[in-house]
């Protein structure tokens, strides 16, 4: 599949020139418009920033409508870094040719993403050439913990949010990534939200608005 394949919604500043980048990947049997929402609120609270939620390159083995980055039916530990390692590819070719489209470089750039997306985005970041300015995982898992070091070209910072309540993304997940990140030297911050479940809801969008307004150098006093 070409990078042209990969449809997407463009969320743009409505009349300043785009300086930032933000690339948000959905979720298993999702899509681009599951993230429009979240990427609204961010986009509004950033500016000169556009926000480019992408359509997984494959229809979803379980929902006939929905999406996926990878095949996967039970999301164990094999299955999510095989997958990861299948996606990176395009998923790199499409954050380039993003770049390209607002003549941008990798630095003006964060790349986040919900669930499988947070797992592709995750594992992309820190194997690619040039640092992005940041990662940010809603419900996502780290695949392949153990390659971390080895494979890693950069460390960027990373933002993780997790529902306390998720039962489809156990709470664990978030704090195995958390301590292996910081065991290879990653800048991070991990929020485990109360009360919410496999989702993203204002608090989690808060404090991603946050972590992206200071990776963006919007909010110096913040930083």
């Amino acid at each position: 599949m070409s990078v042209s394949e990969l449809d997407c919604i463009r969320l743009e500043p409505g009349h300043a020139p785009v300086r930032k980048l933000l690339v948000l990947l959905h979720g298993y049997g999702g899509d681009a418009g599951d993230m429009e929402p979240t990427g609204r609120v961010l986009r509004d609270g950033l500016p000169g920033t556009a926000v480019v939620c992408l359509n997984g390159p494959e229809p979803c083995a379980h929902w006939v409508e929905g999406r996926q980055w990878f095949a996967a039916m039970d999301f164990d530990a094999r299955e999510v870094w095989d997958g990861v390692q299948v996606a990176a590819p395009l998923i790199n070719r499409a954050l380039d040719a993003e770049l390209k489209h607002y003549g941008l470089n990798n630095r003006d750039m964060v790349i986040g993403g919900f669930s499988q997306g947070a797992m592709v985005a995750l594992h992309v970041g820190p194997r690619r050439y040039v640092e992005p300015a940041g990662l940010l995982s809603f419900s996502g898992v780290l695949g392949g913990p153990s390659n971390l070091i080895e494979q890693m070209l950069v460390r960027p910072p990373v933002m993780l949010l997790q529902g306390a309540d998720d039962d489809v993304v156990a709470p664990m997940y978030m704090e195995a990534a958390e301590g292996v990140l910081k065991s290879a030297g990653f800048d991070v911050e991990a929020h485990m939200i109360e009360e919410l479940e496999h989702s993203i809801d204002e608090e989690a969008e808060a404090f991603a608005l946050k972590f992206l307004r200071q990776r963006f150098e919007m909010d110096k006093s913040a930083a």
